[in-house]
Order: C-alpha cells, then structure tokens, then sequence
C-alpha cells in the first residue's frame, strides 16, 4: 500500500520556489465537496480492506491522424511495436515506492491491448502501423507545510496532476478554479470526483501511440495518446497499475471529448476486477486544441 511519506526534496525544486508567498493554491473550494460526494465511505482504511476500491480516470487524445487511420479491432487489427521508457517518478519524492516488475507491465498493456484489436506486429506479413511508447509513475503532491513554504510549487504539481486526469482542457479548467475561485456549476459529482483525483497522490500510466513510418524517419507526429490515473491512497502501485490498464482497455485508439471517472474494486493479490462503475455528471471543459 502506499507508504509513509519520508520526503526527499529536490534541492533543485527547493531554490525553484523560494520566492514563492501567500496561500498554497489548490482547487478552489473542491477538496471538502468532492470528499463528501465520494460515495465509496467506508468504515475500514482503503489500506486494510481485502477488495479496495480503486478510483480511476482514462482520458484518450486523438489528432488528426489518427482519425484518419481505420478503427482497429479483433477482426480488423492494426499492428504495433512498443517501447517502454519505465518508471517516471514526478511532484515530491516518496521513499518505498516499488513499481511493477516492467516485464509483467508489458505483458498486461499486450493483452489489453489485443482486446480492443491492437495487435504486435512479430512478421513481415504484418508491418507495424503504429509505434507505441508507454511508461508509468506516481505524482504526489506536497505535505501541508511544504505547500505553505512553497506556494507556487503547490500549484505547479496541481496542474500537473490535472494534466493527468483530463488532458490540457481539464488543466485549464483547474487553473481557472485556482485562479478565480469555483462556481456551484463545479460542484457536479464528476467535477468534485477529477478536482478530488487531481489534489491527491496518484499513479499513472501513460501510452503513446505515433504513425510508425514516420517514427522510423525520425519523424514524430502523435496520432493518439491515452493517460490512466488511480488514486494512490492506501493502494501501491504494484497492486493498481494492471487493473488499470485492463479498466482503460477499451479507451485505447478511441478519443474521449471528457476525462471518463471510473470505480472498480480488486481483489488484494490478484488481477480480479469487479463491476466496473463509471461515475456520470455533466463536464464542460474547453475543446482540446489539435495537434
């Protein structure tokens, strides 16, 4: 589960924000609404129950080349070939974090990823259309007194978090909150839920898709790219990310106009997933800019 905070502070991060003053910013006014509008309270720690309920969010870009590429699925399959950039540590550094083993993170993204019809290409018969470039992390954010101190640094690590969750539309909406404060219309289930998954500790998974033509040519034009969150709070890493990745299954290739907000509950020491719920509410975020 996720561990004690022991901080080791960048030095770097540190002279970075020394000028910073006033309030540590957070999402306006979200943080108490969204924990009282989680609806999965219970009595035990998320640490001491068998089957913890993980709290989600897959968000997917597409550009447009991918929307000109076909629609790849099990009967129609496009071909790929991967390439892991592993573990990528981001906000405050936390001792104890142990990631999954790379290989059996690859092993689960193939198998997902075969579901939805993107299959590695292993012959000459089925060249690779697409490259696919994935790693994986944690984002945690500052303890009290060091959002205090360094202000700015809190509010850099928000909205990289927010990032995360929703993509640039989701980052604008939380600077928007941080900077002028919130309205009742962003206090829907769903927004309390992104807001809440954007101020707390997460991990994350995150899996690039280019034309790989191009990539071979040194070329680098992004067709889709889709990002998984889980909240990390009494959950480790290595017990979230492969129920992640299977809950993102079928937002791989597909864009997503919204960050979708997903609950599943796992079973401790296994890959066993419950019903999946999707958290709805409406979300008006600003359109994505094409890249």
């Amino acid at each position: 589960m996720k561990p004690a905070r022991p901080l080791l502070f960048s030095a770097a991060l540190v002279s970075s924000a020394c000028a910073a003053t006033g309030s540590p910013p957070s999402v306006t006014a979200t943080s108490k609404s969204a924990e009282s509008n989680r609806s999965n309270f219970s009595l035990f720690p998320t640490g001491l129950t068998p089957n913890p309920t993980l709290e989600m969010t897959v968000f997917t870009e597409m550009t447009d080349a991918g929307r000109a590429l076909p629609v790849a699925s099990p009967e129609q399959p496009m071909y790929y070939v991967a390439h892991s950039t592993g573990f990528h540590p981001m906000g405050t550094t936390v001792a104890g974090e142990h990631p999954p083993p790379a290989e059996e993170l690859a092993r689960i993204l193939d198998r997902t990823l075969a579901a939805r019809g993107f299959v590695p290409a292993q012959d000459s018969v089925h060249p690779p259309t697409l490259a696919l470039i994935y790693f994986w992390g944690s984002h945690n954010r500052l303890d009290g007194e060091l959002a205090l101190l360094f202000p700015e640094l809190q509010r850099q690590f928000i909205l990289e978090r927010a990032s995360l969750v929703g993509g640039k539309a989701w980052q604008r909406k939380v600077e928007y909150m941080i900077d002028y404060g919130s309205t009742p219309a962003d206090h829907t289930t769903k927004l309390d839920y992104l807001s809440y998954q954007s101020n707390h500790d997460l991990y994350y998974v995150v899996v690039s898709a280019y034309r790989y033509d191009e990539l071979a040519h040194n070329a680098r034009h992004l067709v889709w790219r889709t990002t998984m969150t889980v909240n990390a709070q009494g959950v480790s890493m290595k017990e979230s990310l492969a129920p992640l990745i299977v809950t993102a299954g079928d937002y791989f290739g597909r864009a997503t106009p919204e960050p979708a907000a997903l609950r599943r509950n796992v079973k401790r020491g296994t890959v066993d997933l419950g019903p999946l719920r999707v958290i709805e509410g409406n979300v008006s975020l600003p359109p994505e800019s094409k890249e």
